[in-house]
């Protein structure tokens, strides 16, 4: 009885792994255009493929782009502006609408309109 090879794992294979998944996740966020989620959901499954593919060779030589250890961080912190950097509301700025600033006594101040 022999037992099969073991996957060797190594941050490359890791890496490739982790930023497929990201990007599997990253196909399922509202607001995305249809060509943005099919290009995240089939890049990520190639790079999870890929890296679990490499992981359990036994010999070769293999080659992963550096972007797969910019995707986990970059992937995150756009999860992270999407989901709440648009949370604040859309109010305009004092003196956007032609009068200016409140002064001490409520009014606007002189010269702006107000």
């Amino acid at each position: 009885m022999s037992s099969s090879p073991s996957a060797h794992w190594s941050a490359y294979e890791i890496f490739a792994v982790l930023s497929g998944i990201i990007l599997i996740g990253a196909a399922f966020v509202p607001g995305n255009s249809f060509k943005n989620r099919a290009w995240a959901a089939l890049g990520g499954m190639f790079l999870t493929c890929y890296g679990w593919y490499v992981a359990h060779q036994t010999t070769g030589t293999f080659q992963f782009p550096v972007v797969i250890f910019l995707i986990p961080p970059g992937a995150v912190i756009y999860l992270l502006v999407k989901a709440f950097g648009h949370s604040g509301g859309t109010a305009s700025p004092p003196g956007a609408n032609g009068s200016g600033a409140p002064g001490p006594d409520g009014r606007g101040t002189p010269g702006t309109g107000g």
